[in-house]
């Protein structure tokens, strides 16, 4: 009983701790995070197919037994540490990219960006690479 209690506990303060984004309040606040203008709508597509532009989106199991986080999905592999130091190429914890501030998300992402391009998320190179692209020209 206790444990049931202390999980849903648990659930309900990272759900406190999150948030799930409209079109346009995603392209607001990826515009004061610092990302590009004229990249703005390939990043929102990116969002919206990778985590359903929610920050607490968390994957299965991946094949090699990583995971993606946050609202970018960023794997823990190589870019965000699973214990509660930061760590890996982003310094940063896996929680840290799950939370309703983006800012170290948004950081992580253009790092990643910086180093493969759109074609580091399968969600943009499967559904928004030579796709139409969301319309956010009235956000």
């Amino acid at each position: 009983m206790k444990l049931t209690l202390v999980t849903i506990l648990a659930a309900f303060c990272l759900q406190c701790n999150a948030k799930t984004f409209t079109r346009c309040q995603l392209a607001r606040e990826l515009r004061k995070q610092g990302f590009p203008a004229n990249q703005l709508s390939n990043w929102v597509c990116l969002v919206e197919k990778e985590s359903s532009r929610s920050t607490s989106a968390l994957s299965p199991v991946n094949s090699n037994g990583s995971r993606d986080h946050g609202l970018f999905q960023i794997n823990d592999k190589y870019w965000c540490s699973t214990t509660n130091q930061p760590g890996k190429d982003c310094n940063v914890t896996c929680a840290q990219l799950r939370t309703k501030n983006i800012a170290k998300a948004s950081k992580c992402a253009k790092k990643i960006y910086q180093r493969h391009g759109f074609d580091a998320w399968y969600g943009w190179k499967n559904h928004c690479k030579g796709k139409t692209l969301p319309n956010i020209s009235k956000c």
